[in-house]
C-alpha cells in the first residue's frame, strides 16, 4: 500500500498553497538551459499530476507514474478535466516499465527521499536512464543533508480549509542520525464541518536525505553524467538554510 494511501483525498487541499506553475516554469528553464526543447517528459511519482498537466501547457507532452492508485486515479481525472491526453499509470517508479525515448525524465517534491537506501535511490535512476533517450536530461530534487543536520527536526501544525472541508495536520518527527534518515509521524484530523465529521488518519512517512557526493556516485554506477547540484529554485550550490537541493544528469550510453 502506498504510504499516502490514507490522505490521497486530502493531499491537493493539504498543498493548494503550493506554486506549481513557477515550479514548472524553473524547471522547463533549467532543461532547456541544458539543450532539452519540449518533447517528451516522463514524471516519476507524479501524485495528482498537477506538474504534468502544467508541462502540457507549456507545449510539452507529458506521461506520469505513481505508487498511489488513488493519486493516480485524481491526476487522470484533473487532466481530463482539464481537456489533455496525459498517460498516467499506476507503478514502482523503482521499476523500469515499457516507457522509452523521452526528452526528459523529472522526479519532483523529494521522491528521490522516498528511496531511503542506495539500492532503491538507484532503482529510480535506473528507471530514469531506460526512459531517456541518449543524452537526454534527468532532473530530481530531494532532501539536503546539510540543511537537515544543521535545522534538526521538530513538531509543526498545518491547517488548511476549504468548506465544508478543514484540514488540521500534525507532523512530529524522529531523527535517525546514523542512517541519515527522519520519520515524519503525521496525525491528521479530517473533518466535515457541515456534516460534524471528523476522521483521524496517521501515517508515517520515511525520508532519507542525501548529499551531492552520494547522489553524484549513484548517478554514475546508473550510467548518468552529472551535471550539477543545486539549491531548489536557484543556480547556487546547495546550503544549509534550505532542505530542498536538486541535481541534474545526462544520460549516457550503458558499459
Amino acid at each position: 500500500m502506498s504510504v499516502f494511501a490514507g490522505y490521497a483525498p486530502w493531499y491537493d487541499l493539504l498543498y493548494e498553497d503550493k506554486n506549481y506553475s513557477s515550479e514548472v516554469e524553473f524547471v522547463e528553464e533549467r532543461l532547456r538551459h541544458h539543450g532539452t526543447a519540449p518533447g517528451k517528459l516522463l514524471d516519476l511519482g507524479c501524485g495528482t499530476g498537477v506538474h504534468a498537466i502544467e508541462f502540457a501547457r507549456r507545449g510539452w507532452s507529458p506521461a506520469g507514474i505513481d505508487l498511489s492508485q488513488e493519486m493516480i486515479a485524481q491526476a487522470s481525472s484533473r487532466a481530463e478535466q482539464a481537456g489533455l491526453s496525459i498517460p498516467f499509470r499506476q507503478g514502482d517508479a523503482c521499476q523500469s516499465g515499457t516507457e522509452r525515448d523521452f526528452d526528459a525524465v523529472v522526479s519532483l517534491f523529494h521522491v528521490a527521499s522516498y528511496q531511503n537506501n542506495p539500492k532503491s535511490l538507484e532503482g529510480l535512476f535506473r528507471t530514469a536512464h531506460a526512459a531517456l533517450k541518449p543524452g537526454g536530461i534527468f532532473l530530481f530534487d530531494y532532501w539536503y543533508g546539510g540543511a537537515v543536520l544543521t535545522q534538526g527536526v521538530e513538531t509543526r501544525v498545518k491547517v488548511k480549509e476549504r468548506r465544508p472541508l478543514r484540514l488540521t495536520r500534525i507532523a512530529q518527527s524522529n531523527h535517525d542520525e546514523l542512517n541519515a534518515t527522519v520519520f515524519v509521524n503525521y496525525t491528521l484530523f479530517c473533518e466535515d464541518m457541515d456534516q460534524g465529521l471528523i476522521r483521524r488518519v496517521e501515517e508515517t512517512h520515511r525520508m532519507r536525505y542525501w548529499f551531492p557526493f552520494e547522489i553524484e556516485s549513484s548517478l554514475r554506477s546508473c550510467c548518468f553524467e552529472p551535471v550539477g547540484s543545486y539549491a531548489w529554485l536557484s543556480d547556487a550550490p546547495p546550503n544549509s538554510k534550505t532542505w530542498a537541493a536538486y541535481s541534474i544528469a545526462r544520460k549516457i550510453a550503458e558499459r
